[in-house]
C-alpha cells in the first residue's frame, strides 16, 4: 500500500528541525531519533521511525527517506543533491521556506474558492425562503383582498414552487454526483486529468501566471542553493513547477540561452518567467555574484504579488455577490410591495 505524502507544513517544519540539527552539530541519526520519540501522531512516528532504522542501517539520508516513504520525491532529489554538493544544510533551509510559501500560497487559493462559495450558498438560502415560503403567503394575502400579484412575483412564486417540490430531489442528485466526482478523484489519472484540465482552462489567468512564476521563483531558491548551476536549476524547476504554460517558458528560456547566448535576466524576460523589474534584479544579481540571495528576494516579492492579487479578487467577488443577491431580493419585495401598496392607498 503506498504511504500517504506528508503535508506541506510538516515537511516545512522537519526541514527546518533537520536545518537546525546539523547546524548545531548533533548525528543526523541522533537528531531523528529526538525527532522520532517527540512525535505524538502515529502515522508520522512510524515513518519517522523508518527513517531512523534505515539511517542505522547505513543508508544515505535520501535513500533512507526514499525509504521511509512520506517524502515528497522533490525533497528527496533535492537533499541528494545537497549531499553531493555539501550544500545539505542550506537545502534543509531552502526546503522548509519552499514549503511554508506553498502552505502559504495553498492556504490563499483554499480562502479564495471558500469564502465566496459559502456566501453564495447563504444567499441563495435567503432567496428560496423568499420564494417558496414567503411569496405564497402574499398571494392568499392578495386573494382575499381580490386582486393577483404581478407578473413578476407571480414567475418567481412559480419557480419557488417548482424548486420546493422537486428541490430535494435536484439536492439529491447533486450530492450524489459530488459524491461520484470526489471517488473519481481518488484515482491518480482521473486526477491527474481534471488538475489538467483547471490548468487549460486557466492557463491565461493572470492570477494563474503569478502564481506560476512564484512557484518557479521558489523552485530556483532551492536548486541555487545546492550549488546548482542556473542550467541544471532550470531543469529541475520544471519538474517542481505543473504549469504547462511555464514549464514552455522555461524551455524557451533554455533554448535563447543556449542557442542566442542571451544572459538568465535577458532570456527571462523574453520567455516571460518573470516581469522585467524582477529580471533586472536577476541581471544585478548574476553580476553582482549574489543570485541566490537575488532570487530568494525575487521570491519573496512574487509570494506577496499573488497574495495581493488573491486578495484583490476576493475583494471583488465579495461586493460583487452582496449586489447581485440584495438586487434579486430586492426585486422579489418590490413585485409584492408596490401592488400592495397601490390596494392599501386605493383602500384608504
Amino acid at each position: 500500500m503506498k504511504t500517504k505524502l506528508l503535508d506541506a507544513p510538516y515537511i516545512s517544519a522537519f526541514c527546518m528541525e533537520m536545518y537546525l540539527i546539523i547546524r548545531a552539530g548533533i548525528p543526523f541519526d541522533e537528531g531523528v531519533a529526538l525527532l522520532c520519540d517527540d512525535e505524538v501522531e502515529q502515522r508520522r512516528h512510524i515513518l519517522l521511525e523508518r527513517f531512523y532504522q534505515q539511517l542505522q542501517a547505513g543508508e544515505p539520508i535520501a535513500a533512507a527517506m526514499r525509504a521511509a516513504g512520506g517524502f515528497p520525491v522533490y525533497v528527496i532529489e533535492m537533499v541528494e543533491i545537497g549531499q553531493k554538493t555539501g550544500h545539505l544544510e542550506d537545502v534543509f533551509y531552502a526546503l522548509s521556506g519552499y514549503y511554508e510559501r506553498l502552505e502559504q500560497l495553498q492556504k490563499s487559493i483554499r480562502n479564495a474558492v471558500l469564502y465566496p462559495s459559502v456566501l453564495l450558498v447563504m444567499m441563495l438560502f435567503v432567496v428560496l425562503v423568499l420564494l417558496i415560503k414567503v411569496l405564497p403567503i402574499f398571494q392568499d394575502v392578495f386573494a382575499q383582498l381580490g386582486a393577483q400579484l404581478s407578473p413578476v412575483a407571480q414567475l418567481l412564486m412559480q419557480i419557488g414552487q417548482i424548486l420546493g417540490r422537486y428541490g430535494l430531489g435536484l439536492l439529491a442528485v447533486l450530492a450524489l454526483l459530488a459524491v461520484i466526482g470526489v471517488l473519481l478523484l481518488q484515482e491518480p489519472r482521473c486526477k491527474m486529468r481534471f488538475a489538467s484540465w483547471l490548468q487549460q482552462i486557466s492557463a491565461n489567468w493572470h492570477t494563474s501566471r503569478l502564481i506560476a512564476s512564484s512557484r518557479l521563483a521558489d523552485a530556483l531558491v532551492l536548486t541555487l542553493s545546492s550549488g546548482m548551476d542556473i542550467n541544471d536549476s532550470l531543469d529541475m524547476a520544471m519538474r517542481l513547477v505543473d504549469s504547462p504554460a511555464m514549464q514552455g517558458n522555461i524551455e524557451q528560456c533554455k533554448r535563447l540561452m543556449l542557442l542566442e547566448s542571451k544572459s538568465f535576466a535577458e532570456a527571462s524576460q523574453i520567455s516571460g518567467l518573470f516581469v522585467p523589474l524582477y529580471c533586472r534584479m536577476l541581471d544585478v544579481g548574476f553580476r553582482a555574484g549574489t543570485i541566490d540571495t537575488v532570487m530568494q528576494e525575487v521570491a519573496r516579492r512574487c509570494a506577496e504579488q499573488v497574495d495581493d492579487q488573491i486578495e484583490g479578487l476576493l475583494n471583488r467577488i465579495e461586493p460583487t455577490l452582496v449586489i447581485v443577491m440584495s438586487m434579486l431580493v430586492g426585486l422579489i419585495l418590490l413585485s409584492v410591495m408596490l401592488p400592495l401598496m397601490n390596494i392599501l392607498s386605493a383602500v384608504g
